[in-house]
């Protein structure tokens, strides 16, 4: 439960305040720390209002959209792609999407996200600011891909933008749950281009299950890369097999392994008809 409301002045104050405050975390949208029941376990709340962070801009190859940017904006903008808009529009409320923001729904990498399958399969870049151990602030550049597989170690770091390249690339998400305010049991995410030859390459393939995390599933893109997987009935089969899923509330291990192979399916059909989106 929040005891404390501190606001960041500028980045920098943010990371200094976040270090030397026990059991603290940042404060974008609030949607998941004033959620009822809410994993988020911290007594005090750093605001990053101040920072800036919440204007999406045109830097010529690429766009960049600072983490404070919210849902809605995201969908209203005339510089979002439209599978990001309907990755966004995944979440039915519309108060919801008002306070939600790209930073806080990336930053928690939680199965039941709306935005990660998406921005996973994308390939995107995030902009990140740190501390060293002796205290000298920096930035980076990484690829999404790496704030996934080494979650755990970016619990210190401050997303500051999400940068996606204006390159051809095909993205595409589905999420499946009971209704639109329910959490997901599932939400795929798929992304791969052609290259010059007509050869699918950049293959990501994303499953956000719930109970068993977001899952990158390698195999599948490997297999659909080197030419192995070249149906939807062969991708399916292979997605079944690859993810995993544990029995729970939300529905058995066998469906959501069912419901994610049939949606990677789908887009990875609407894939080959178009290759790009």
């Amino acid at each position: 439960m929040i005891q404390e409301f501190l606001i960041a002045t500028d980045t920098e104050d943010a990371l200094r305040l976040k270090r030397n405050k026990a059991k603290s975390v940042w404060y974008a949208g609030g949607t998941e720390i004033n959620r009822l029941n809410s994993g988020v376990e911290a007594k005090i709340a750093i605001s990053l209002a101040k920072l800036d962070l919440n204007t999406i801009t045109d830097e010529g190859s690429t766009i960049r959209i600072g983490s404070m940017v919210t849902f809605q904006q995201l969908i209203e903008s005339d510089l979002v792609p439209q599978w990001l808009k309907d990755a966004a529009l995944t979440c039915g409320s519309f108060t919801r999407r008002n306070m939600a923001t790209i930073g806080g729904n990336l930053s928690l990498m939680s199965d039941h996200s709306y935005l990660c399958a998406a921005l996973l399969a994308s390939r995107c870049r995030l902009l990140t600011a740190n501390l060293t151990e002796g205290g000298a602030y920096s930035e980076d550049n990484i690829p999404i891909r790496e704030y996934h597989t080494y979650h755990q170690q970016f619990s210190g770091t401050l997303l500051l933008a999400v940068s996606l390249s204006k390159d051809v690339r095909f993205v595409a998400s589905k999420r499946y749950a009971t209704s639109v305010q329910n959490r997901s049991a599932v939400h795929v995410g798929f992304g791969a281009t052609l290259n010059s030859e007509q050869v699918i390459d950049h293959v990501r393939v994303f499953a956000a299950v719930h109970g068993s995390g977001v899952q990158r599933l390698s195999d599948v893109e490997n297999a659909i890369e080197n030419g192995e997987l070249t149906s939807r009935s062969d991708v399916q089969l292979a997605v079944q097999h690859a993810v995993k899923a544990i029995d729970d509330s939300v529905g058995s291990a066998e469906y959501k392994r069912y419901i994610a192979s049939e949606g990677i399916g789908q887009l990875f059909a609407d894939f080959l008809k178009g290759g790009a989106k």
